[in-house]
């Protein structure tokens, strides 16, 4: 009997993304003390899980545009001076907001005045169009939670058979009346131990298997990441030594940008410290295994740093004890 495996991975995913939903009209009714009703869950619920989703999927479409007209301006041949200067300019302008392009080698040389486009060099950019349009539609192509509003009300009754929501009021609007619902003290306390457990475990599982997802072959973790995956070790590749020193100095710090810290997470990381410890080896392969010396000396440096705070911290720990 042959397995349709699309099909048992669809539903299972459904099965899922329904679990998403409850916990998802929790959420929103944990904000909503006046209640909601089940247009309005649909909706907001539909938000906080997809909204993130359309922000990340916005994000890629951005890059995608400059390398686009990038990729646009290389192609067309050099006539008029002044006007493909001008044309180069703004390339310029616009690469100076996206600094994982800006500080790319390669693209500086593709830019730079005197440089002859070769069709090695229109196939780079077109690589890193494909990887981030093909990241764009996965990202996009997610199964939806309802696809209509009848769908919303199993979910309605599971949660309220299990008391953690509560039919508060029937409010008379346009003839009918609407069901406005709130959340129980048991639903609250449902909902804090359900995102504590998800935390807990989303945070052990990439914290033991994330790097393998971005390093192993397409499997059940990282099939919809390895397009992007592609891109980003491309990317991080071609940097420039002084940008790369730039970003080394940054981690292991605090900052705002998911982007960057996805850069130097997966795309500068040296071996990670415990692994270091465990594994001694680990360190003469990954330094014999970048290509520069200037390289090596950076990242010496900043094993050696994170090396000693490590030290001192356990020595501190020591010292208590």
């Amino acid at each position: 009997m042959e397995i349709d495996s699309e099909n048992i991975i669809g539903k299972y995913e459904e099965r899922f993304i329904r679990r998403l939903g409850e916990i998802a009209i929790l959420l929103h009714l944990a904000k909503s003390p006046e209640g909601s009703h089940a247009y309005e869950m649909r909706s907001k619920a539909s938000e906080i899980i997809f909204e993130r989703r359309k922000k990340g999927a916005d994000f890629l479409q951005l890059r995608l545009e400059i390398l686009s007209e990038l990729g646009e301006f290389l192609s067309k041949p050099k006539k008029e001076i002044s006007f493909y200067n001008q044309q180069r300019k703004e390339i310029i302008d616009k690469l100076d907001q996206y600094p994982i392009f800006k500080h790319n080698s390669k693209i500086q040389k593709f830019i730079s005045e005197d440089y002859q486009i070769t069709p090695s060099d229109i196939e780079y950019i077109d690589e890193m169009k494909n990887a981030l349009a093909e990241s764009i539609k996965e990202t996009r192509d997610q199964a939806v939670i309802w696809s209509n509003i009848s769908g919303i009300y199993p979910a309605i009754e599971t949660l309220e058979k299990s008391g953690l929501i509560k039919l508060d009021r029937e409010d008379p609007e346009g003839g009918r009346l609407k069901r406005i619902f709130t959340i129980t003290e048991l639903g609250k306390e449902s909902l804090f131990r359900v995102m504590s457990f998800l935390l807990d475990m989303s945070s052990f599982i990439m914290e033991t298997e994330g790097r393998q997802c971005f390093t192993a072959g397409r499997n059940i973790f990282s099939s919809r990441l390895v397009p992007f995956k592609k891109l980003l070790e491309k990317l991080t590749e071609d940097l420039t030594p002084d940008f790369k020193k730039k970003m080394l100095s940054f981690k292991g710090k605090p900052h705002g940008k998911p982007f960057v810290h996805m850069m130097m997470t997966q795309g500068l990381a040296p071996p990670r410290l415990h692994a270091l410890i465990r594994h001694p080896e680990m360190m003469k392969e990954h330094l014999e295994s970048l290509e520069s010396e200037e390289e090596r000396k950076m990242t010496k440096s900043f094993l050696k740093t994170r090396l000693l705070e490590q030290k001192n911290m356990i020595n501190k720990l020591l010292e208590e004890l």
